[in-house]
């Protein structure tokens, strides 16, 4: 019995222990699991501390906002010529007296391409976010289009450079004169020059993108060399540049540009998309903040980049404004809006307001071979004889080189600044466009804006 005893007391004492030793681990066990829970939690904290601090530092950007352009509002010179139909009256506004909502979910941007050297602005893209939907519409500007300004070429892009040789300011006149086509205010814009645009694609690392076309354009007086074979490849800042400059090898030249431009920029959009992430976020606000002239604070930029990751790739489209690409008047080439069309396309993808926009909000003026000039407000700022005269003059030994100077006649322009002059000199020099073709007098530099239009830049 003694035995019997000492034994169950022994056995008892092994159960204790293991109940001690299974008791131990399962204590150091909760607390393991109690330092990990609290790392988590710690690691949780900053984080979403780190998104809270990041959200409170971004802000959405002040906008203008004013409603649509008021129809009853004189939109050019009164002493323009109203020899353009329909008539000299405004069309009547079936919304007037009632003012239009601004949708606090829409932004509108305006991303222009600039050449410091002439203030060309041949990239012109105006945008929507919707930040509800985050869905994002992008319209090109051919830079032909004809706009009804005083001066001899009434070019859109043309306008940023009147500005900066009337002693203004480049980037309010050319929204101005979107605001003249779009019937009410872009909130945002963004200048960015050629070497900003570089520096900004290699913040992102480069770009793969499928070349659609073998590229090859010298241009000495540019000091521009392409040669960028067709294909899938991974393209650096000044090879990207290159691709969206180049447009001798499109059949439809601007536009064939523009749409290669746009499908760049998707290539761009997707791949972001695909990482979730904006490589280098900081070096690109802070080349976007310091190298291009832009309305926007880092804080803005901050914003638009986390709204724009919320995006889909499915979700972002691209259209170009509708018009005669084919269009001249007086020899120069032109863009004539397609009004009907372009309204629609202003109130589908464009426009931030709960009402259309219609004739009576827009200054547009187009042209058609066989009706002539129509204007939506009735006049033709600078007159119907105010254009610039390229065909080529006969009054000289050559068609190439007619030397002639047309003195013009002072004007005035929509914004109410006084302009140097219709008038415009025709260099007089034989064009050659990248596609080997000559054109007499393709060069034409117009003393009222400053400006040197050209068919032969790459």
């Amino acid at each position: 019995p003694e035995e019997n005893k000492r034994g169950a007391y022994i056995v008892n004492r092994e159960k204790d222990r293991s109940r001690e030793a299974a008791g131990e681990k399962g204590r150091r066990a909760a607390r393991r699991g109690s330092k990990a829970a609290i790392v988590i939690c710690v690691i949780l904290v900053l984080v979403f501390g780190a998104v809270a601090a990041y959200m409170i530092w971004e802000k959405p950007p002040e906008r203008p906002g004013g409603g649509l352009v008021d129809p009853t509002a004189p939109s050019v010179s009164p002493d323009g010529d109203v020899s353009a139909s329909p008539s000299a009256q405004p069309t009547e506004d079936p919304d007037a007296g009632a003012p239009a909502s601004l949708n606090e979910n829409m932004y509108t941007f305006l991303v222009v391409g600039l050449d410091k050297v002439g203030y060309n602005t041949d990239t012109m893209m105006i945008g929507r976010m919707d930040t509800k939907t985050h869905e994002i519409n992008v319209v090109s500007i051919p830079r032909d289009t004809m706009v009804n300004v005083s001066w001899s070429v009434k070019k859109v892009n043309t306008l940023y450079a009147a500005g900066i040789n009337n002693g203004g300011n480049g980037i309010d006149r050319l929204m101005d004169g979107l605001k003249d086509i779009l019937g009410f205010q872009i909130d945002c814009y963004a200048v960015v020059d050629l070497n900003a645009f570089v520096q900004l694609v290699d913040a992102i690392g480069g770009v793969d993108y499928n070349v659609p076309v073998d590229m090859n354009y010298y241009d000495p007086s540019q000091d521009l060399y392409i040669s960028i074979p067709a294909g899938e490849q991974h393209l650096d800042g000044e090879e990207a540049l290159k691709v969206v400059r180049f447009r001798s090898g499109y059949a439809t030249a601007d536009i064939g540009r523009i749409g290669t431009q746009q499908d760049f920029l998707m290539s761009v959009a997707s791949q972001i998309l695909t990482l979730g992430n904006i490589p280098n976020l900081p070096t690109f606000i802070d080349i976007f903040v310091n190298n291009v002239d832009t309305n926007l604070s880092a804080e803005n930029i901050a914003f638009f980049a986390r709204q724009f990751l919320q995006c889909k790739s499915e979700n972002i489209h691209f259209y170009t404004l509708p018009g005669n690409y084919g269009d001249s008047v007086k020899g120069l080439s032109y863009v004539s809006i397609n009004i009907d069309e372009w309204l629609q396309m202003v109130n589908d993808y464009l426009n931030p307001y709960d009402k259309d926009v219609t004739e009576a909000n827009v200054n547009i003026l187009v042209h058609s071979y066989t009706s002539g000039f129509y204007s939506t407000t009735g006049y033709i700022a600078g007159g119907a004889d105010s254009f610039y005269d390229n065909t080529p003059k006969t009054s000289t030994s050559t068609s190439t080189s007619t030397g002639s100077t047309d003195s013009g006649s002072t004007g005035t322009d929509a914004s109410g600044a006084a302009g140097t002059g219709s008038g415009t000199t025709d260099t007089g020099s034989t064009g050659t466009d990248a596609s080997g073709t000559t054109s007499p007098g393709t060069t034409v530099t117009d003393p009222g804006t400053g400006t040197t239009d050209t068919s032969v830049t790459g």
